[in-house]
C-alpha cells in the first residue's frame, strides 16, 4: 500500500489502541474480593464452556441487541454456574469488574491519536465491545473520547464487526469515502477483512511480536506510528 489520501481514520480500540484484562484473571481477582477461591485454569474453562453454551443457545447473537445489564448478567450467571457457585454474584461481577480489570493505553497512542488530530484528520472508533465498556475502558486508561468525532460499540446500531453496516454507519457519521478512510486494528476478520469488504483501507497491527506470516497480502504494522507512512 503506497501513500494515501486518506481524510479519516479509523480505529479498533482493545489490543489496538489500549492493551485489556485477561478474562481468567480479572474473574479471579473479582471472585477473591468476595471471598471466594478459584484458579486461573477452573475459570478459563468455565469461560469457555460457557461461550460455547451461548452459541448453541443462540444466545451469543442478541449480543449488541439485547441490554448491556441484561446479556452480562445473563453470561456471568452462566460461567458462576459452571464454576459451582451462586449464581446469585452475577451482579457483584458486573459492578466490580473495572476495579479490577487492567486497561492500559499503549506507548504510542495518545501521541499518534494527537498528532493526527493536528493533521485535520477525522478519527472514528468501531469496535465489538458495548458502548458501556467502551466509557468504562476510556475511563480506566486516561483516553480522552474527545479525540474521536464518532464511537461505535456493539449496540450503537445493534450490529457488530466484520458486519458491514457498522462500517458504513461510522463513514456516514464522518461523511467520509471509504477510499478515503484508514482503518487500523488488530483482527485479520473483524477489522482488516471487514473494512476492506467495504473499500476501506486496512492495516493489520501485530503487537507483541504476534505473526500471521502465513497469510499473504496482508499490509502489516507493528506499532501505530507505522501508520503515516500510508497517509498523505
Amino acid at each position: 500500500m503506497s501513500a494515501l489520501k486518506i481524510k479519516a481514520v479509523l480505529f479498533d480500540l482493545g489490543e489496538t489502541l489500549v492493551k485489556t484484562w485477561i478474562p481468567e484473571a480479572t474473574y479471579q481477582k473479582i471472585l477473591a474480593s468476595l471471598g471466594i477461591d478459584r484458579s486461573t485454569e477452573e475459570i478459563k474453562q468455565a469461560l469457555a464452556k460457557t461461550e460455547e453454551e451461548f452459541k448453541k443457545s443462540n444466545y451469543r447473537s442478541t449480543y449488541g441487541k439485547a441490554g448491556y445489564t441484561e446479556y452480562w448478567e445473563k453470561w456471568d450467571s452462566l460461567v458462576l454456574k459452571n464454576l459451582n457457585i451462586n449464581e446469585s454474584f452475577a451482579k457483584e461481577i458486573i459492578t466490580r469488574w473495572f476495579d479490577h480489570a487492567k486497561c492500559v493505553t499503549y506507548p504510542d497512542t495518545k501521541e499518534v491519536l494527537n498528532r493526527l488530530k493536528q493533521m485535520g484528520l477525522k478519527l472514528g472508533l468501531v469496535s465489538t465491545a458495548y458502548e458501556e465498556d467502551i466509557t468504562a475502558i476510556f475511563e480506566r486508561a486516561n483516553l480522552k473520547k474527545n479525540l474521536f468525532d464518532v464511537i461505535v460499540g456493539a449496540n450503537t446500531i445493534k450490529k457488530e464487526k466484520p458486519h458491514p453496516d457498522v462500517f458504513k454507519y461510522a463513514l456516514r457519521k464522518l461523511k467520509a469515502k471509504p477510499g478515503q478512510t484508514l482503518f487500523v486494528g488488530d483482527h485479520i476478520d473483524n477489522d482488516y477483512r471487514g473494512a476492506t469488504r467495504v473499500g476501506i483501507h486496512a492495516l493489520l497491527i501485530q503487537r507483541e511480536n504476534r505473526s500471521l506470516d502465513n497469510i499473504p497480502d496482508i499490509k502489516r504494522i507493528s506499532s501505530l506510528g507505522e501508520i503515516y507512512k500510508y497517509i498523505i
